[in-house]
């Protein structure tokens, strides 16, 4: 079974692995561990194997946690699962998603 690692290197939180609902739980109690306590957070998704509502709801979480604290969320390489559940959920803005953001084929 994968497992979901967040390693925060040079202020930028990696991941890799399944963000989904077998994994987020133990990733947030570790939050402490990667989210530091200070400045904002980016948070690279490149590593990112699956993700389903869990996952979306983790980040979510994540955010508003962030926002307690006057911190901001920046997320890098979006999955397009993660997309598609963030659009359908109505979400998209609250983590500042958008296609925009992603290449485009020519």
């Amino acid at each position: 079974m994968a497992k979901l690692e967040l390693i925060e290197n040079n202020g930028t939180v990696m991941v890799s692995g399944p963000l989904d609902r077998d994994h987020v739980g133990a990733a947030w109690r570790s939050r402490s561990d990667w989210l530091g306590t200070s400045g904002d957070v980016n948070i690279d998704l490149a590593g990112v194997e699956q993700v389903d509502s869990a996952g979306l709801a983790f980040l979510i979480q994540v955010k508003a946690e962030l926002g307690e604290q006057n911190r901001e969320l920046s997320l890098q390489n979006i999955h397009t699962q993660l997309r598609q559940f963030a659009e359908v959920s109505g979400v998209t803005e609250l983590l500042s998603l958008s296609y925009a953001e992603s290449k485009s084929a020519p």
